[in-house]
């Protein structure tokens, strides 16, 4: 990954350290090192299950950076006086560009054919995030957006981490001059020994800083710790403490062959051992990261009972040689052959995936990126190497962004194509209205496009309206006219959030007034849930905004009912210190509140929550199934489970307190289904599309006058 393509010259040694140094050398071993990194990746990508912490090889990968670049920052610093950064920046230009914007290229033209419409917008998003580097934070911005987070994989969702690398080269050589700048402005003669030791002390600081941030920033927000740079740092700054070590080789010579093998063992131990509960990276990622320092500090080149002899002989180095072109091209590979071919990932395709992987990344590297690096005209030229560099990225990232754009105008197209069918008969969950005798559940005719669930995901509306896991405001949105017959108030997480079409259409027609209260993964409940998606604090704050929700409704005369829905199938209760099970306690959670607002005069309306699709996405399965559109449906009784909601209101014995269950408008009497007339129902594997929101209109308005007994 990218420094993973380190240096293969030999050096020479410097005079004034008679015995090499890390610094001073060619080391083999960390390409055989950077081989058993990128090798715990692609068998974690390819056998989650058998390797469930391989993830940590990235973690590998950065402390190699560190301690590569800093080597030869710390080196050119050291021989000519001076870091030249037009110089550096224009060779890890010609390092890693040359084989990521071919891999990048490759992909978008793959997606295109490959992929389902659905999934070119965000498939093209993150190709733009990518090609310009900063694909970690779109990444972490996806991961905080509840709406994003069930998108479908990205085939180039992994340069994430070349992203956090990319960023750390365009800083690191800055903070290094910086800190000889400040050692030699103080004093007028500094000796090297003094310049190392200010630099270790100034990434020290910065390690410190970085390791703390991320043990912080794990525990309070897992998925963006995971992705942003910060929270990375730290590990780069290993290895460059490594690359400042002046270590002679001919003393602790065994404890040195310990140090080794017992690095490689951590890296090993972690990537069979960890998973994906594991909390990472934070503290967890000490354990592979210093494994990764012991196995460099433990060079012993001469001797076979030494980690670091066998790590620089073959294979291990010819895997090395190699192993940025595999990281690059074993993700793409991995997502779209499946899809190409139309067969899940079984074990000959995933060692056909592997064997591909290897041999791709031989030719590009041989053929295609090694021929550019060793080009004499780019090698002796700063600025052209620059231009063309800057070239190719600007060239990747207006395809892309092109590409993006005809994809949304496509979407607008469509959407006006289908607005004027809804109403019709047949069309969305008009096909389950007793009476009507369509052709087939699916409809005739061109099915909904995918990727109007893409756009929903970006809808200004569901944006507006929601209040996101990271705030304590309590954001509300209001539809339709105060003066209307009818005054409701709609609450509950992103599974409530999933009815703005519905709601907006009823307010639209005058048949009442909305006043939404949206905060996702929250329910309307007086109790702390248990979700290890979240923080304990996440779930305190969600039990206070339903406290202080329950206040506002209480002191609302105008309402006439409070309707509650939510993704129930994710309502685990904390149990009570007097042994109420986590059901008994839901039971009191909900219980309490909807006890409340009934008492207020108001009435509660609990909609059952919509069926399951057992997390399947579904526009990615209409995609791949466009001519058998059952795989994309779910027996009735598997897609209907225990509702906590539900039961909790029954459990309630208050006539004021009614159940509605719209789920005939999803299912026939044995299948529920992932499109219904010509409509996809899902915009991922759990809530509606926008468009299937507006076809039940009808059905809610109708049950929700049934059981308030309004006119």
């Amino acid at each position: 990954m990218e420094l993973a393509l380190a240096e293969t010259r030999r050096t020479e040694t410097s005079a004034a350290h008679p015995h090499p140094t890390q610094v001073d050398r060619f080391r083999p071993d960390i390409q055989g090192l950077r081989a058993v990194a990128v090798g715990v990746v692609v068998l974690y990508h390819l056998w989650p299950y058998r390797l469930s912490g391989g993830y940590v090889g990235v973690d590998v990968f950065f402390v190699i950076s560190g301690y590569l670049i800093t080597s030869h920052l710390w080196r050119e610093a050291k021989d000519r006086g001076r870091i030249a950064l037009r110089s550096f920046y224009a060779r890890r230009a010609l390092r890693l560009l040359p084989a990521s914007l071919l891999v990048l290229a490759c992909t978008a033209v793959a997606s295109l054919l490959i992929l389902p419409d659905g999934r070119w917008g965000n498939t093209f998003k993150q190709i733009v995030a990518s090609a310009a580097y900063v694909q970690n934070w779109q990444l972490a911005r996806n991961e905080t957006d509840y709406l994003l987070q069930d998108a479908a994989d990205s085939p180039v969702q992994h340069f994430w981490s070349l992203s956090v690398e990319e960023q750390f080269y365009a800083v690191w050589p800055l903070l290094i001059i910086a800190t000889l700048w400040l050692v030699t402005r103080s004093r007028a003669a500094v000796s090297e020994v003094a310049r190392r030791r200010s630099v270790m002390v100034a990434l020290g600081l910065l390690l410190i800083a970085s390791l703390a941030y991320s043990v912080y920033e794990t525990a309070a927000a897992p998925n963006l710790a995971y992705f942003v740079t910060p929270t990375r740092v730290w590990e780069f700054a290993i290895g460059a403490m490594c690359a400042l070590l002046v270590l002679d080789e001919n003393r602790w010579v065994k404890s040195r062959i310990v140090l080794g093998w017992l690095g490689l063992d951590a890296i090993i131990f972690s990537a069979c051992f960890y998973t994906k509960t594991t909390s990472f990276p934070g503290h967890a990622a000490l354990l592979p990261t210093l494994g990764a320092a012991a196995v460099i500090l433990g060079a012993r080149r001469p001797s076979p009972v030494s980690v670091s002899w066998w790590l620089g002989r073959r294979p291990a180095t010819t895997l090395g040689d190699i192993s940025y072109a595999i990281y690059l091209w074993h993700w793409p590979l991995l997502i779209l052959v499946p899809i190409a071919i139309q067969q899940d990932l079984s074990m000959p395709l995933r060692l056909t995936i592997l064997a591909a992987t290897i041999v791709i990344s031989w030719l590009t590297t041989h053929l295609f990126e090694t021929p550019i690096r060793q080009n004499n005209f780019l090698r002796s030229r700063r600025w052209p190497s620059l231009a063309i560099a800057a070239g190719g990225v600007a060239t990747m990232l207006a395809a892309a962004v092109a590409a993006w754009a005809i994809v949304d105008v496509r979407i607008d197209i469509a959407e006006e194509r289908f607005a004027s069918a809804v109403g019709r008969p047949c069309y969305g969950a008009a096909v389950f209205d007793d009476g009507t005798s369509c052709p087939t559940v699916f409809g005739e005719g061109p099915i909904m496009p995918a990727s109007l669930a893409v756009k929903d995901q970006s809808n200004p509306e569901y944006e507006r309206c929601s209040n996101w896991v990271d705030t304590k405001e309590i954001r509300t949105c209001e539809f339709g006219q105060r003066d209307s017959a009818v005054r409701v108030a709609f609450v509950g997480d992103s599974h409530a959030l999933q009815w703005l079409g519905a709601i907006e259409n009823l307010a639209g027609q005058g048949r009442w007034h909305a006043t939404t209260f949206f905060k996702t993964s929250c329910a309307l409940a007086e109790g702390v849930r248990d979700l290890p998606s979240h923080s304990m604090e996440y779930w305190r704050n969600c039990a206070e905004w339903g406290q202080e929700v329950t206040r506002r409704l209480i002191e609302d005369d105008g309402l006439d009912a409070v309707i509650v829905t939510a993704n129930t199938l994710e309502y685990k209760f904390l149990p009570s210190h007097d042994g109420q099970d986590g059901r008994e306690r839901a039971d009191e959670a909900f219980g309490s509140a909807f006890k409340k607002i009934t008492s207020s005069g108001k009435k509660v309306v609990v909609i059952r929550d919509t069926p399951s699709t057992n997390l399947v996405s579904i526009p990615e399965c209409v995609g791949a199934n466009m001519n058998n559109l059952h795989k994309c449906a779910l027996p009735r009784e598997a897609a209907l489970p225990y509702d906590q909601l539900v039961q909790s209101a029954l459990n309630a014995g208050d006539p004021n307190v009614r159940v509605i269950d719209l789920s005939d408008g999803f299912c026939d009497k044995t299948y529920c289904y992932g499109v219904a007339g010509n409509v996809i129902v899902y915009r991922d594997t759990n809530h509606l599309t926008w468009q299937y929101a507006e076809t039940l209109t009808p059905r809610l308005w109708s049950e929700f006058n049934r059981v308030i007994g309004a006119s």
